[in-house]
Parts: C-alpha cells; structure tokens; sequence
C-alpha cells in the first residue's frame, strides 16, 4: 500500500534531515582526521584505557600498570616514578587521578573498538588477547583516542547544528556552527584527543538541546516526549561533574533553569541526574567520603604538595589578560571572531524573557563565575598546550550568542543595507578568516613546537615577536619548503664548537656543580659554527633538522641515566659559518644523589648528531640533598643552582 502523498513528505524531509546530518559529521570527521597526527597529552591516558582495561582484564583498577612503560624516572609529580595521571589510593589499588565522566561517555565507542580489535584478530588468524600494559600497544592506544576524540567532537558539532536550527535559518546555522567547529580550539584541541573538554562540550549542548527541544514540546499529548527530555538532560548534567570538576557550576545554572520552568516536573530531570552517582562511589569507593573528594576524587593528588590558587589581586590581573590577549594563550588572539559574541549577548538579554534564552543568560552567568576562578587558578596557563585550553569549555555558551548578531545584521542588510553593516559583516567575514587559519595552523603544525623549546616560562606568554602562533606557522610553511631537502649530505656540512656552559643570567659554570635531586635548572650554552653549513635555530620553526645541544648523564660505570625528560639546550637563530650563537633549555637532573657526568654534544633533532669529530664538553655534576658549595644563587625561575671547584 503506497503512503499518503504527506506521509511521503514527511519522509522525504525526514531522509533529507538525515542525509544533511550524515553529511555534517562526515565532513566534520574527515577535516578532524585529516592532519593524520597525535595531538594530545598523557592526561588522558586514563581515560583512553579504562574501557580496554575492564573489556579485557575485568577490571576497573590500573594494577596491572604498575611500574610498567608508563613510570618514569625523575617524574616531580608521583613517588617512585608514578605517572602524575595515576595515583595510589588508600585502597591499595592504583586508579586514575582525573574524574571518570570522559571515560563513561566515551564507552560506547571504545566498546566497538574492542570489538573491532577482536574481530580483526580473528579474521588475522592471531591470538585474541590484548595485551594492553605493553609498550607496543600504546600506538593504538594514542590512535584510537585520536579516533574517539573527533568522532565526539564531530558528533558534538551536529549537534550543536541542531540546537542552531531550532532558532535560526539553514544559511546562519550552518555558519555558525563551521565557527564553532573550526574557528575554535574545537579543531586544535578538542577533536585532537580524548580531553575532558571535549566530552564536557558534548554534555553541554546535549543538555541545552534537550532543554530547548522539551519547552517546544506542550500539551497531553506532547507529555511524554517531553519528560523523555528531561531524564535525558539529567543524564547529560549528572555527568558535568563527573567530566571535569567545574562543571558543578554549569550544573548549579541548569539546575536552578530546570527548578523556575518545569517547577514539578523536575522530579524528571533530578531521575536523569542520578548519573552523578557513577563519579561519587568511584570517588567514595577509591578515596573515601568526604565533600571535597566527592566531588574532585583524585585530582587531589595531583595538588597535594602546593595550592592551586593564588588568591592575590596581581596574579588574577596577569591571568585576566592572559586568558584574553596574551600572544601565546588569549582567546581573543586565537579566535578574535569571538568578539561578536558581546553584542550578540547584548541580543540574548533583550530576549531575557524567552524560555530558552534565560538558561543561556544562566550558563553564561557561570561561564563568568569560572573565568573568575580560573583567573586565580595555578597554573592559569594550562601548562603545555596551543591556545586557552581551559577556556574550551565556554565555546558553546560563546559561540551560539554570535548567531543573534548575524540574524541582526542580516536583516539590516536585507532592509536598509546600511554601510555600517556592510562594514561589520565584512570584519566578521575576515575574523572568521583568520580564526580559521589559526585553527589550520594549530591542526597541522608540529606539536609542542613552542611551549617547550627553548623552554617554557610564563613571561614568554607575553612574547609579541616568537609568539605561539607565529612559530606554528613557520612549521607548517616549513612542511612545503623543506632547507634540508637531502639530510646526509647536510650532516657532513656541519661542524661547531661548544665554547662555554652559563647559567640563564649568564654566570660561568666551572668544573663541576652540585645540585639536588631531580633540580630543573635553565642553563645557555656558548656555541660557533666552524662547519660550512647554516644552522637553523629553534626561532625558524623547524622541527627535523633544527640544531640541538643534547645533555646526558652518565654514573661512574658510564651508565647513561635515563631521564622523563629529554633534556636538551635550543640553539637560536640561523647562524652561517664562522658565527657565534647560543643554545638554551631546561635541564632535569638525576634523581639519585651521586656523582654523574654531565655530557654536552651538538646534534640535530630526528637526524641525529654532528660529526664524529666534534667534540662533546663534560661536566662533573654531584647530586646531593644538601648544599656543599660556598657560592649559591636563583636563576630567574627561582631553582638554586650551587657551584663549587674541584
């Protein structure tokens, strides 16, 4: 029996709603994907193994993990080399020091990895055990988190298409959304790896949908559907917290939104909520009970030996403007196209008493209260990272706003076309532009190519002139113009002399130098090209092939000393045959007190190191908890350094 002719209609829309769907989150996937590179941080590594752990080996402990591949030597955050993102619990289980809500949310799809993995296994004719606490497993690991994380935040941007769509037309909704998906750390970040932000911006705009998809839904009839929502946003809030612990303040806005409108009905969503129990009896069960580890459960340990606040009106002015138009971590640097989002939340507060744009007002109350927070936060700058990670979690509450500006200028250039609009849609267009490149370059560049080389330090946060972006770009044009287009003829180019090893201020370091265990200390080495080829320095953006001072230890067996940290000094600029430059780092002593030499030898990063013929500089170094030197004095990163002739 054929449909009648509005059935059909209704299909046809319904099929055409879907294949535009599919088509959003293909494409989205694909530009994710397409950079082909592991972007993330050992942060998530917990998260990205909890899944496996429990499928494989039943259980929800980290056990069998300890003191495997991950533990390292000289590690400032854990006892006897424990990775900072896993902690000992009084439990005597070893378990993760992030809070569970991305690995709970994440599950589904890691469940089909698993799947995945087994079946090409058997299809492989191999064993179908995985061995998940060996190292070879870790590059699948890295891969499938790469996976997880875009298919999440691509998942994440349909959604958020959606939730445009309830309000706007195709053209702005489309628009808006390629801003929030690819003009923000949405692309650099967040569909980089499996990071909480990307799991907290998925929460979010779930909960907004189902929020504003419940006020649409009125009547008997419509009841139904309606308290479906509810629970479903609960869902998503109950697990905020449970994602990242600040996401109790985005809870607290939701909640009190849900109390006002739905009044009874909030039993509905409270029902949802009680997914906020998976994070406490993880925390209950593995740290015990108490309000604060209820809520942060093992971040805890992560802070345990200093403060993560500074309460002071100085750090909170740096942090501000930090977060805002610093040239290495600012918002506004990184995504200036956010700056419409002022009069677009001027447009959401003319609309104050709409149903929908009081929970956004709410939200963005709370994303204000955060910011406040995170401008006393220690360390503001989300340690190594492109852009303002922290700030990712406001990107659905800033970008939705922008929405309202463009429907707002739109309509004037439709009625009066007044030049003022012309001009303001013209500095949109090209914000956009340039938001999107920075996203470009941020995807595509080389990781980690500025934070830490030479080294890092918050005053070169503020650095105008090799600012983060600006060296992300020289990588990245670097990509299509290798200077080192045949490597083995330029390594025999090369020659150089190590002249003099200095502290950061530039004091001479004699014959030897006594520190304590596991010192980080900033040293500069004096260095003259003698080959008869141009270095290029750390400034250049070059990755593979850029010159390099290597440091190594060595006991009295000459053992060399591994370290967690590669310990190396940069050299700076590109200088030709016969100049003179410097190389500076930060270097990470040994962590066993002893006598060591320190060993100086000039190399290239991924091509190995100069010349056979060119000779290393030594040091001998004593590691001692005491200090044996008469002279001692504080580099300007504050780590003592004693110095002592032999």
């Amino acid at each position: 029996m054929k449909p009648f002719p509005a059935q059909a209609k209704v299909r046809q829309i319904r099929y055409g709603q879907w294949a535009e769907w599919l088509m959003l989150f293909g494409s989205t996937l694909f530009i994710y994907l397409a950079n082909g590179a592991i972007i993330s941080s050992n942060d998530s590594v917990p998260s990205s193994l909890l899944a496996f752990n429990w499928l494989e080996n039943h259980t929800l402990h980290f056990d069998a993990f300890r003191g495997g591949h991950y533990y390292m030597p000289n590690d400032i955050f854990g006892q006897n080399g424990i990775p900072y993102f896993f902690t000992e619990s009084p439990t005597g289980h070893l378990t993760s020091a992030y809070p569970i809500g991305t690995a709970l949310l994440s599950f589904p799809l890691y469940a089909l990895f698993f799947l995945y993995l087994k079946l090409s296994a058997i299809l492989q004719h191999q064993p179908l055990g995985l061995d998940i606490t060996n190292p070879a497993f870790e590059p699948q690991r890295q891969f499938y988190e790469k996976l997880a994380g875009a298919i999440l935040a691509a998942l994440t941007n349909v959604i958020f298409y959606l939730l445009a769509r309830l309000k706007f037309d195709r053209s702005i909704s489309l628009l808006i959304t390629f801003i929030y998906g690819f003009a923000t750390l949405n692309w650099a970040v967040s569909s980089q790896g499996l990071w909480a932000h990307t799991l907290s911006n998925l929460a979010l705009v779930c909960i907004l949908l189902c929020l504003w998809k419940a006020n649409r839904l009125e009547g008997e009839s419509l009841s139904h559907r309606r308290k479906t929502m509810l629970v479903t946003a609960g869902f998503f809030s109950g697990l905020l917290p449970a994602i990242r612990p600040t996401g109790l303040l985005f809870l607290a806005a939701i909640l009190v939104y849900v109390v006002v409108t739905y009044r009874r009905e909030t039993l509905f969503f409270l029902i949802g909520g009680l997914s906020f129990l998976f994070n406490s009896a993880w925390n209950i069960y593995y740290f015990g009970f108490s309000l604060r580890v209820l809520i942060v459960g093992g971040y805890s340990s992560l802070f345990q030996h200093s403060s993560t606040y500074d309460w002071t009106l100085n750090y909170f002015n740096t942090a501000f403007w930090g977060y805002l138009i610093s040239p290495s971590r600012g918002l506004l640097i990184f995504s200036p196209v956010l700056l419409f989002s002022i009069p677009g939340w001027y447009q959401v507060y003319k609309r104050r008493s709409q149903t929908d744009e009081r929970l956004l007002i709410l939200l963005g109350i709370a994303c204000l209260v955060l910011f406040i927070q995170y401008c006393f936060y220690v360390p503001w700058w989300g340690a190594i990272t492109y852009g303002s990670r922290f700030l990712v979690d406001f990107l659905p509450v800033l970008c939705y706003p922008i929405a309202y500006v463009l429907a707002h200028l739109l309509n004037q250039l439709e009625q009066s076309r007044k030049r003022v609009s012309v001009l303001l849609v013209s500095v949109f267009l090209l914000l956009t532009v340039y938001s999107t490149f920075v996203q470009v370059v941020g995807a595509f560049s080389d990781r980690h190519i500025w934070d830490t080389s030479p080294y890092f330090s918050v005053d070169r946060l503020w650095n105008w002139q090799d600012n983060q972006i600006s060296r992300h770009t020289k990588n990245l044009l670097l990509k299509f113009n290798d200077p080192i287009p045949r490597p083995r003829v330029y390594r025999r180019q090369l020659d150089g002399v190590i002249e003099k090893i200095q502290t950061q201020n530039g004091q001479l370091i004699p014959e030897g130098i006594t520190v304590r265990p596991s010192q980080e200390i900033i040293l500069q080495a004096q260095l003259k090209n003698t080959g008869k080829a141009q270095w290029f320095g750390y400034d250049t953006g070059l990755r593979r092939g850029r010159a390099i001072v290597k440091v190594q230890f060595f006991d009295r067996d000459q053992q060399r000393i591994p370290n967690s940290t590669p310990n190396l000094l940069f050299v700076q600029g590109t200088p030709r045959p016969g100049e003179a430059t410097k190389a500076m780092g930060a270097i990470v002593f040994p962590q066993q007190p002893g006598t060591y030499q320190m060993v100086f030898t000039l190399g290239l990063e991924r091509m190995g190191n100069f010349p056979p013929d060119t000779r290393p500089v030594k040091l001998i170094v004593q590691v001692t908890q005491s200090a044996l030197g008469p002279q001692s004095f504080e580099d300007e990163n504050c780590f003592q350094l004693l110095i002592y002739k032999s």
